[in-house]
């Protein structure tokens, strides 16, 4: 018996010296002694992996910086060192427009050299600070965006904890297609508009996922919230973390019974929160 476990580990460190390294307890030790799972490192790091996966949002589009004006401007901006890739977003009148990248240490790289008017995007996927230099003969605009999987954390709007705002009604999320959690908060702010406020939120990693706000008390199917009155109010900013949506001027908040997650792509509900007053 020990031979053939010897024979396994001999063909286990041929395969690869990163899961030799990882059965090497169970390949040694004194005869008679306690042999250990060979598999159990593996499975730590499959779980420490699966934790790490659960702790990323979606991948999201965040603004760094919008630059507009005539002629020519610099700016310094950071792309933070997590970030999947980012990109500018540009628009200009008349002329020529020209956008160049300069990182901390290096040479300038051209983003954008198009013909004005038009309008277009350009991306790039190194991070850190850089020097982004425009250079337009009429007027332009320059949106600079990093896409991220950090999970979101807006502080609530001022307005939420200025004198007179009020909290209308809360509720936390329970699955419907997908598994949702968190809390979905209506407050009225001192004008009157309403805003609702996502905190400790989480659902599946989707993109295209909406914020709805329902007629219906507790929507517990995909056609139930269908069916149900209900107002589109923003595409989902992060699907981990805190966030604010302001909704809109006729809003009514007797009309407002639940939060709804909606998938557009699939079309399904996938989690929402019953609003108690």
């Amino acid at each position: 018996m020990r031979r053939s476990l010897r024979s396994w580990c001999s063909r286990a460190v041929a395969t690869g010296a990163a899961l030799a390294a990882l059965v090497a307890a169970g390949c040694g030790g004194e005869e008679g002694g306690e042999q250990s799972d060979p598999f159990e490192a593996v499975e730590r790091s499959e779980a420490a992996s699966n934790q790490r996966v659960r702790a990323e949002a979606a991948p999201r589009w965040e603004r760094v910086v919008t630059l507009r004006g005539t002629g020519e401007t610099t700016e310094t901006v950071t792309i933070a060192p997590g970030a999947i890739q980012w990109r500018v977003r540009w628009s200009c009148t008349e002329g020529r427009l020209q956008v160049t990248q300069t990182p901390a240490s290096g040479q300038s790289r051209p983003l954008v050299s198009e013909p004005c008017p038009g309008e277009g995007r350009a991306e790039a996927i190194d991070s850190g600070e850089r020097r982004i230099a425009v250079r337009g003969e009429g007027a332009w605009e320059v949106v600079v965006e990093q896409q991220v999987t950090a999970p979101l954390a807006e502080a609530p709007i001022p307005q939420m904890e200025a004198e007179g705002a009020e909290v209308v009604a809360r509720g936390d999320f329970y699955e419907i297609e997908k598994r949702g959690s968190g809390t979905a908060i209506l407050h009225e702010l001192p004008s009157g508009r309403l805003a609702l406020r996502l905190e400790g939120f989480r659902t599946f990693n989707n993109t295209d996922l909406f914020v709805w706000t329902s007629e219906a008390r507790r929507p517990r199917t995909t056609r139930a919230a269908l069916r149900s009155d209900h107002t589109e109010i923003a595409l989902l900013k992060s699907t981990i973390g805190d966030q604010n949506y302001l909704l809109p001027e006729d809003a009514d908040a007797e009309d407002i019974r639940s939060v709804v997650i909606w998938c557009e792509p699939v079309r399904i509900a996938y989690t929402a929160a019953t609003l108690e007053r």
